[in-house]
């Protein structure tokens, strides 16, 4: 049931936020009792969404109507790159879905107008500790309002390997530190492959790595910076220190020739899968390659040898030298489902939000798929199809890792992000000096306050 389409905050998504910060657009949440529970009465809800795709949200249909069989759900599935557009507009109009998804950051943010407030209904249908039942529903707050119910939670932070390709160069494990992954390339490249691929082509993956390597100079500093908070700044010299380091990784071997040209998906993982790449920087939401049944997904695509393949997630290594804390993950809901303000079915389509997010169905299914930490807290990850003793404590760890997150991973201002992508850009090609992204990134916070 692995139905991932890893998301990118790309130049255009950022542009499509801007565009509906600046239509002002107010949708109220009035139109029927907050306390509105779906009846007896055949309905019809639409679903939108970038995850689950067409394939996979069958699967979700099929239960929950088999359930409510007075709810019938119709699907839409919507490339990323596409999404917010395409429900930036149709929400605004009663002929846009009544259940639509969202990620915690900037589309929270910007999208709060035009949802319904979801914190009395949870509170009267879920129970007053509904709070307390769901992981952080917090980052789905926006504008006094829950914007959305979380339906699974993941993290970033985690350099995943080839256990078969390490062991073929006589390397016990991944890296701990800087030195330790230099060794390990050396090794690597003396049989013709490629250490770590970097898809820095897309922002997204380089500000995980940046998260990763602040987090350890100023553990949980980022979090309050991107925000224009306390008292960390980019202008910092913790922060310029990150830059420097992020850019003397493209020089020092780690990062592959012509990382910036190249996109995390396909290329990166592209080499990873084929065995051509040992390392490659992605997060709990590939879990499911520690699985039978993902393996013999995959090799549909890349033959019969993914079967025997072994994929483990570890901390990101030390680069900096004196760490102060290393491997904590930052992360939060990946997906949440919102219900639109101008829903005539608000009443059903709280009734399906309530079963995915709230429910043990929807959640075991959840954690069946390794997608992503069930948002219910009571429901564990399901390790039945791990291929081995390493995945399944690997999993062990993340589950204490998401319950104490050192941060969110995605950026609540889209200009914030952008210029944080751009800086990174133009850092690692030699366009600007450390000091200057980072003074960029400084001032895109300032003017987004």
């Amino acid at each position: 049931m692995m139905f991932r389409s890893r998301t990118r905050w790309r130049t255009r998504t950022a542009a499509a936020l801007a565009a509906l910060t600046a239509l002002g657009l107010s949708a109220c949440t009035s139109g029927g009792p907050s306390h509105q529970v779906a009846g007896d009465v055949e309905q019809t809800i639409t679903w939108w969404s970038w995850n689950p795709n067409t394939a996979s949200s069958k699967q979700w249909i099929s239960v929950f109507e088999k359930e409510h069989p007075h709810i019938t759900v119709q699907h839409r599935y919507i490339q990323y790159s596409n999404y917010v557009n395409a429900v930036r507009l149709a929400a605004t109009t009663s002929s846009g879905p009544d259940v639509f998804g969202v990620q915690a950051g900037a589309i929270t943010t910007n999208f709060a107008p035009l949802t319904v407030d979801l914190a009395p209904l949870a509170s009267k249908s879920i129970g007053s500790d509904w709070r307390h039942k769901l992981a952080e529903t917090g980052q789905l707050t926006a504008k006094g309002k829950q914007v959305a119910l979380p339906w699974m939670i993941t993290g970033a932070g985690t350099l995943w390997y080839s256990k078969g390709l390490l062991e073929r160069v006589g390397i016990p494990g991944p890296p701990a530190t800087l030195d330790g992954w230099l060794t390990a390339c050396k090794k690597l490249e003396a049989i013709g492959k490629t250490c770590f691929m970097q898809g820095a082509k897309d922002d997204w993956v380089n500000i995980d790595m940046f998260q990763s390597i602040i987090n350890q100079i100023a553990p949980g500093a980022f979090y309050d910076a991107v925000q224009g908070k306390g008292s960390a700044t980019f202008d910092s010299p913790a922060f310029v220190r990150a830059f420097e380091i992020w850019k003397s990784l493209f020089s020092n071997g780690i990062m592959q020739p012509g990382a910036l040209g190249q996109t995390q998906s396909p290329d990166a993982n592209d080499a990873f899968f084929k065995g051509q790449a040992a390392f490659v920087l992605l997060g709990t939401f590939q879990d499911g390659n520690m699985s039978k049944k993902q393996l013999a997904i995959l090799a549909g695509t890349y033959g019969d040898q993914m079967k025997s393949q072994v994929f483990l997630p570890a901390p990101f290594p030390d680069v900096v030298g004196d760490a102060k804390e290393n491997g904590r993950l930052f992360g939060g809901p990946d997906v949440g489902w919102s219900i639109s303000a101008k829903s005539a079915h608000r009443a059903a389509a709280f009734t399906f939000v309530k079963w995915l997010t709230a429910s043990k169905t929807a959640q075991k299914m959840m954690g069946s798929t390794l997608a992503g930490q069930p948002a219910l807290k009571s429901v564990p990850v399901d390790d039945s199809d791990v291929v081995n003793k390493a995945g399944k404590a690997a999993l062990k760890e993340q589950a204490k890792q998401l319950a104490n997150l050192i941060g969110p991973r995605q950026i609540p201002t889209a200009d914030v992000q952008t210029a944080l992508g751009l800086a990174l850009s133009s850092v690692a090609s030699g366009q600007s000096s450390p000091e200057a992204g980072a003074q960029s990134v400084h001032d895109a916070v300032d003017s987004a306050k």
